[in-house]
Order: structure tokens, then sequence, then C-alpha cells
């Protein structure tokens, strides 16, 4: 897979709708950002393109099968294998690359849509602190004492200048990571598409099953094991040796007299009773390799899928929480509306518990689709699915 270059196109910022599919959808929300700002939008598609073909690492592998045979020397069994586990090994990297850029890439979607409510804040404290100061000048008694709006302003001002120093650091590693640097310092990548959850869960012995089946990792380790044989054993045993310097040193003909040796050598053709007996040893040891990778590859799936599925419970107590103060809001207005005593008191803080839910919303959806992320990337799946080919068993 060649670095590839993608023209992202220039878009006006639409807040993600980072919600469940299976819960009532947040209404959208519009921003044009700061003047003279500009954004590139970044589908999750176009995230995992990028950062799979512009993995550091895998396309040295990859390169090494462009180079051409000597001359007169035909392709081996050996060549077949390497070139088989440098396919696996760069889809491997791949895999983790897409994984760690995906990641990032819902943080950015995190702090994007979070800097959006921090910013609504502003119109609501601004009014009430001037009242309260104005009141206090004049010696006027006020419900608010102005300290604590400064305060609560102070805190809404600290958190969104994190959130904005956030995103600009990820911006910074998303662009590097998607081969992006030639895009201008000043333009920034806007998250955008369906964000919403699958509330289905999984059930983590099948994600290990798929892990097992999919992992490139492993189909490389089983292509070696199948591909055993003397000319590939000098192979085997690099690969045991990269492991272990105490595996895979090859001995001459243990338990072999010379004479039994050349009686040998004289009467057969083919591979020496010494190599078949390291054959049956190199082939325990791959295998014995191969399951323990197996188990650890499995328990990785089976975490993954316990923590997104845990994820998927918070995330619904989240969108179950700001529903209630959906309700809250709503009746807050409407005393409001009624000119109800404090009730123009009553309505802006509803409003900000409103946003404070809101935002813990966004927070625990988008650990929603961190968590997925680690799910395929533990099945290996964003490394197939980068290559366009379809995965197996659980579609989580």
């Amino acid at each position: 897979m060649p670095a590839i270059s993608i023209e992202l196109p220039r878009t006006t910022p639409t807040i993600p709708i980072l919600d469940g599919k299976d819960l009532p959808p947040l209404p959208p929300r519009t921003t044009t950002g700061p003047e003279g700002r500009l954004f590139r939008r970044l589908t999750r598609s176009d995230c995992l393109q990028l950062a799979a073909a512009n993995a550091a690492g895998a396309s040295l592998f990859e390169d090494e099968d462009r180079i051409p045979p000597q001359r007169g020397k035909r392709d081996s069994p050996r060549d077949s294998l390497r070139q088989t586990l440098r396919s696996f090994t760069a889809l491997e990297l791949r895999n983790r690359f897409a994984a760690d850029a995906l990641d990032r890439y819902f943080q950015l979607a995190d702090a994007e849509a979070r800097t959006d409510l921090l910013r609504s804040g502003f119109p609501i404290i601004d009014p009430l602190l001037a009242k309260a100061q104005d009141a206090h000048i004049k010696n006027v008694r006020y419900p608010l004492d102005p300290a604590d709006l400064e305060r609560q302003r102070s805190q809404l001002l600290s958190q969104l200048e994190q959130a904005e120093l956030g995103s600009r650091l990820l911006n910074l590693d998303l662009k590097r990571r998607l081969g992006l640097s030639p895009v201008p310092a000043d333009e920034r990548l806007w998250p955008s598409g369906d964000f919403a959850i699958n509330a289905t869960p999984i059930h983590p012995d099948e994600a290990a099953t798929a892990a097992i089946a999919d992992r490139p990792e492993l189909r490389g380790l089983r292509a070696f094991l199948a591909g055993l044989t003397p000319d590939t054993l000098p192979d085997v045993r690099d690969l045991l040796r990269a492991g272990s310097p105490l595996l895979g040193a090859s001995s001459a003909t243990p338990g072999l007299s010379l004479a039994l040796a050349l009686s040998w050598l004289t009467h057969h053709k083919g591979p020496n009773p010494a190599t078949l007996a390291e054959l049956d040893v190199r082939r325990k040891q791959l295998a014995d390799l191969i399951a323990e990778r197996e188990r650890l590859v499995a328990d990785e799936a089976r975490a993954a899928a316990l923590t997104l599925n845990a994820q998927r419970v918070r995330a619904t107590r989240a969108r179950d929480r700001l529903r209630g103060w959906d309700e809250k809001l709503a009746d807050a207005i409407k005393k409001r509306d009624a000119h109800q005593p404090g009730a123009e008191f009553l309505e802006p803080q509803v409003r900000m518990e409103w946003l404070k839910a809101k935002a813990e919303l966004i927070a625990e959806v988008a650990a929603w689709h961190r968590a997925r992320v680690r799910l395929h990337a533990a099945m290996g799946w964003l490394a197939w699915e980068a290559l366009g080919t379809g995965a197996s068993p659980v579609q989580p």
C-alpha cells in the first residue's frame, strides 16, 4: 500500500453530533468559527485510509518486494514465505497506526463539540454578571453574588482555553500521522460524519474468535508454520531468535555418529535426519508461540469488548441525565415566560447545568467510539478495512 495523499475539502464547521443511534438525537448546531479560520472536512474513512497508507515502517517492508531478483535466480519457497511475512507485518503496523489516528480523530471531535458548548456558556453568565456588578455598585440587593459569577466565568474561560489548546495539539498530531503536513497551520481539521453509537452489546468470546482469525500478526505466524520446510528453516530460526536469543540456534548433526551420517548421505536424498529432527522441534516451537500469541490477542479483544459494552452503558446513562435536564430547562423557561418570581435567575442556572450534562454526554459517546477503535484494532479489522476487504464474524 503506497503512501497516498487526499485533498481534504474546506468546510463550514458543523459541530459533530456525538449521540446514540437508538437514543433521541441532539439538535444540530453550527458555527462559523473565528474570523478568517479555515477548516478541512475529515471523515472517519479519510482518517483511516490516510493513517494506514502513511504508517511509518510499513512501506519499508513492502518496498522489499519491489527489488528485482538477481539474474538467473528464481523465486524460492523461502522468498515467497519472506514476502508473506513482510506483507502481514506491514498490515499489523498499518492496523496499529490507523488505531492511533482514529483515537485522536474522536478526541478531536469531542474537543470541538465541547468547545462549542463552552462558548455557549458566556452569553448566559455575562448578562448575570453585569447585573450583579451593577447592583453591587449601586448597593442594591441582588440574589446572585458577583464574586461567585466571576469565579464561574473564570473557570469557563480556563476550560475553553484548555479545550482550544487540546484541539490545536490534536490537529498537529493528526496532520503528521495522516501525511497532511503541507496543510497550513492555521487550517484545522473538522471531524464530520455519522457519530451515532451502536447500542447492541458485543459478546467478548465472539470478539476473541474474530481476533484470532483476522489479526494480521497471527495470520503471518500461521503462514510461517505452514511454510516450514528445510529451505525456510533459517528464517524460522531467525524468527524464534528474535523472541529470545536462546532459541533458534542451529545445531549440526545432534545424536548422529559420523559413520551413520555418511551412510545416510550415501543412500538417501533430501533432508538428513538431523534436519528432520530440527524441523519437528521448530514446528512445535512455532505452534507454542502461535498458541501463546492467540491467547494474548484473544484476551486483548475480550477486554476491548467488555470496555465497549461498559462504555455503552455509561453513554446511555449520560443521555438519561440529559433528558432530565431537558425537562428541568423546559420547566424553567415556562416559569420565566410566565414571569414567576425568581424565574429570571433560575433559567440561566438550569441552562448552565444542561450544558454540563450535554458535555458529559458528548465525552461519554466519544469514549465509546474510542473503545470501538480499540476493539477493531485488537481484531485487526482496521488494516483489512483500509485494504477494502470485509471483516468477519462480529460487526460492532
